[in-house]
């Protein structure tokens, strides 16, 4: 059984990435009778899956809510909750688009989370701009998250979608703790603690969470500024995606 999944790999990880994804899978699935056979990735860099055992459906399920993966537009209903990555941030004043798998039978289309939408849910329905939104939470290019289906239009191919209750969790988390973070899409664990110690700033970060195969969130300890290590670390980092979550730009979100 072969799919695709919406983890994908960066060039500065290429040959890396199979391996490391096929460990996350492997502990995922260490209850179910079933063989990864093999991981590449596509053209797009997503990962091509290639399952064998009594329990290759239930994995591929499994794989597939947890890490996103293909779906036909006519498949999916409103409430539905999909794995999904933000796309073209900044690019458009209306909202930012995702990219969920989603498709028609001609084309991929993305997902649309509307400014309206966005400012509902992270600035408490206040008429912010939306740069400063993605700023506040350090939203950039790649960052995946889950969402949930909205609206449907399946003759235009158009869906709207906004976060769940999950993601909402997730991104407020370090905010509640009063403590900033740094987003990093396209690198590794290891080029992170490389950068960290030749910075400096190892001493500086309390936990490297794990968002995505190559995606993670640096909780910085309390007094730390993420902006701060930005350009320090940045040009070890190569052409990594780096956001900041900052408690104060919220604040200011909620107070607008």
């Amino acid at each position: 059984m072969q799919f695709t999944i919406l983890e994908k790999t960066y060039n500065v990880a290429k040959h890396s990435s199979a391996k490391a994804l096929d460990y996350i899978l492997s502990n995922e699935l260490e209850e179910l009778d079933v063989e990864i056979v093999k991981i590449d990735f596509n053209k797009e860099k997503y990962a091509e899956i290639t399952l064998d055992g009594k329990d290759e459906i239930i994995a591929k399920n499994f794989i597939s809510n947890n890490h996103g993966t293909n779906r036909s537009v006519s498949t999916v209903n409103v409430g539905d909750q999909l794995f999904g990555r933000f796309k073209d941030v900044g690019g458009v004043k209306f909202g930012s688009f995702v990219d969920a798998g989603l498709e028609t039978s001609t084309q991929k289309i993305d997902a649309l989370y509307p400014l309206f939408a966005m400012r509902e849910q992270l600035a408490d329905g206040n008429k912010v701009p939306l740069m400063k939104i993605l700023r506040a939470f350090g939203i950039v290019e790649n960052l995946p998250m889950f969402f949930e289906i909205t609206k449907r239009e399946i003759l235009g191919g158009k869906i709207w979608v906004e976060l769940t209750e999950q993601s909402l969790e997730w991104i407020f988390g370090s905010l509640e703790r009063e403590k900033e973070a740094l987003i990093l899409c396209g690198t590794t664990r290891r080029m992170i603690k490389q950068a960290l110690t030749q910075t400096g700033h190892a001493e500086d970060i309390e936990i490297i969470e794990r968002i995505g195969l190559l995606e993670y969130r640096l909780i910085c300890k309390k007094g730390t500024r993420a902006d701060g290590l930005i350009p320090e670390l940045g040009p070890h980092l190569g052409r990594t995606k780096i956001g900041a979550q900052v408690p104060k730009r919220v604040l200011e979100l909620f107070d607008a």
